[in-house]
C-alpha cells in the first residue's frame, strides 16, 4: 500500500509546474526580525496540488532564465545559481559561507518513474555560481561535496567544497504579515517556452495567505505585483525588508503553469529554521 505522501504526489492537476530544470537520470554524471510575527500558516488551502512528473519539466537550454516581467536585480548578494553538469537548473541563496539553501525537488529525481522524486543527483554533479548576476558567467563556480534534505518539506542544503566568500543572507524566524510585500530573486525564464537568457531578476509580490509546498510542509502563498516566476527560479528565495535589512521567509518550491498569474507558493524558512542551523552546525 503506497503512502499517503506518494499517493498525494501522484494526484496530478495540471495548474501547477515544478520550476526547477527536471533533469533525466540520464542527464546526470541567524535570527530573524521578530516584528515580522503577523500570521501563522495553517491547512493547505486547497490551491497547491501535487507535483508533475519531472519529465513534464524541460531540460537545460529549452527554456529561458529570468523572472517573468519584474525588474533586474542590481546585486547579486546572497544569490547562487545551482547547476547541474555545468547549465543553470535551479536558484537559491547563500545562507553560509559553506552551505547553500535550495529546494529538494531541485536535486531529486523520480527514478521509478512513478511521480515521486526519491533519488538525489550525486553531489559531484552539482556547482553553483556565486557573486555574479549572471548564471552562465562571471563570480566564480563552486563545487558541491554534499547535500542533505529535509523529509517532510521541499526544502534542501548544499555544502560547497570550499568557502564562497560572499555574504549570507539573514533568515526569518517568523512568516511575513498576510498582505504584506515580499520580493522574489532568481534567473527563471522571462515566459513559458522563451530562449535562454542568465541575467538575475526580481518581482515584487504580496502575500496572500498559506499554503502547502509539494512536500506538504508549510508554505507561504503570494501573488505578483510587477512579476511572477518560472522555470530555473525554483529553490529561489523569497525575502522581506525589515528596517531596511533583508530577511528570507521562502524557498521556492511551485508556481502556476502558465508563468505569467496565479499564485507562487514558498516553503516556508521560518517552520524550517532550526533544521538549516542544525544541519550547518553538524555537517
Amino acid at each position: 500500500m503506497r503512502s499517503a505522501r506518494s499517493a498525494s504526489i501522484s494526484m496530478l492537476s495540471g495548474v501547477l509546474l515544478v520550476l526547477g530544470l527536471g533533469l533525466a537520470p540520464s542527464a546526470m554524471a541567524s535570527d530573524g526580525p521578530s516584528s515580522e510575527a503577523g500570521w501563522t500558516l495553517g491547512e493547505d488551502d486547497g490551491t497547491l496540488t501535487a507535483p508533475d512528473r519531472p519529465e513534464a519539466v524541460e531540460a537545460p537550454g529549452e527554456v529561458g532564465a529570468m523572472i517573468v516581467s519584474g525588474t533586474r536585480a542590481t546585486s547579486s548578494r546572497g544569490m547562487a545559481a545551482v547547476l547541474i553538469n555545468e547549465h543553470l537548473h535551479c536558484s537559491g541563496s547563500i545562507v553560509h559561507n559553506r552551505w547553500v539553501l535550495t529546494a529538494k525537488h531541485c536535486i531529486m529525481y523520480d527514478s521509478n518513474g512513478n511521480g515521486v522524486p526519491d533519488t538525489k543527483y550525486p553531489a559531484s554533479s552539482l556547482s553553483v555560481r556565486v557573486k555574479s548576476l549572471n548564471a552562465d558567467s562571471g563570480g566564480g563556480v563552486v563545487g558541491v561535496s554534499l547535500t542533505k534534505v529535509r523529509a517532510s518539506n521541499d526544502i534542501a542544503m548544499l555544502k560547497l567544497d570550499r568557502s564562497a566568500n560572499a555574504e549570507p543572507v539573514r533568515l526569518a524566524s517568523a512568516n511575513p504579515k498576510l498582505f504584506s510585500e515580499t520580493y522574489a530573486f532568481g534567473w527563471g525564464a522571462p515566459c513559458k517556452g522563451c530562449g535562454y537568457s542568465s541575467y538575475l531578476k526580481r518581482a515584487t509580490q504580496r502575500v496572500s495567505g498559506a499554503s502547502s509546498d509539494l512536500w506538504g510542509g508549510e508554505a507561504i502563498r503570494v501573488n505578483g505585483i510587477n512579476g511572477y516566476v518560472c522555470h530555473a527560479d525554483s529553490g529561489g528565495p523569497l525575502f522581506k525588508l525589515v528596517d531596511g535589512a533583508r530577511y528570507q521567509v521562502g524557498v521556492l518550491s511551485s508556481g502556476d503553469r502558465s508563468c505569467g498569474s496565479g499564485s507562487n507558493h514558498y516553503s516556508s524558512v521560518p517552520r524550517s529554521q532550526a533544521w538549516i542551523e542544525d544541519v550547518i552546525a553538524r555537517f
